[in-house]
């Protein structure tokens, strides 16, 4: 699996250039809060449209502004798992999950494919329960569950961790590292937390307002920023002017 971004959106204070490529290995998109992460996310799953620029998934073009392509959500294989997961508050786990199998027309391939994944989940025993009843982390890997069981060719979490209190985001962290690890496509996760983006993301990119100021491998990265903003994006402190 393969991914091309180059899209433009003007935003409200800046126009967002996102411009990079990801492959199998998850790639962590770096930066602060309003810097145009989320928005990159929204344009690639197709909620937004970009006002010009391209976007490819595996040879299949998503989005092309001069050759006027923009395939609908539901077309593009992908899966988002926005902040809040946006599960439906009136239907159970398993109703939830079932929303991720609306294009599957057999009732028995849709019941078998949500039984595999309540149990790959870890959800059977919270399959009848709606998502008020659920803990910070059971509705996170509901929500994951919704998604994977479409089998998406790209898996895309917006700050997965955010909505968790901080003795859950451990476990739940963990949980999310195996899932980026053994996902077949390509997985982007959005952050602004270096240490998550360092522990989870073999890749990254940095983003700061609006723009990509580096890719590459993350450790390559954190060793040489190259420049200011990314390096203080990255955590560097000792920052100096020297001629």
């Amino acid at each position: 699996m393969s991914l091309e971004v180059c899209i433009e959106k003007k935003l409200n204070g800046f126009t967002l250039r996102s411009e990079f490529t990801a492959g199998n290995t998850a790639t962590a998109i770096l930066g602060a809060s309003g810097c145009g992460k989320s928005m990159t996310l929204r344009c690639i799953a197709g909620i937004v449209k970009p006002d010009k620029g391209r976007i490819v998934l595996d040879g299949t073009v998503l989005f092309d502004s001069e050759q006027h392509i923009d395939l609908p959500p539901q077309q593009r294989g992908v899966g988002l798992l926005f902040q809040n997961y946006a599960l439906f508050p009136n239907m159970t786990v398993e109703q939830n999950i079932l929303c991720g199998l609306k294009a599957e027309k057999d009732k028995a391939a849709r019941k078998a494919r949500c039984t595999e994944m309540l149990h790959a989940m870890r959800l059977e025993e919270l399959a009848g329960r709606r998502p008020a009843e659920l803990s910070g982390g059971q509705q996170q890997r509901t929500a994951l569950a919704r998604i994977l069981v479409g089998r998406p060719k790209i898996l895309m979490l917006d700050e997965p961790f955010s909505a968790l209190d901080s003795y859950l985001r451990e476990e739940v962290e963990g949980e999310v590292g195996s899932l980026l690890a053994n996902f077949a496509g390509t997985a982007l996760l959005v952050t602004h937390n270096r240490d998550e983006a360092y522990r989870l993301c073999p890749e990254m990119v940095v983003m700061d307002k609006g723009r990509v100021l580096r890719t590459g491998a993350t450790k390559a990265v954190f060793a040489d920023p190259g420049s200011t903003a990314a390096a203080r994006l990255t955590g560097c402190k000792n920052i100096l002017p020297c001629t």
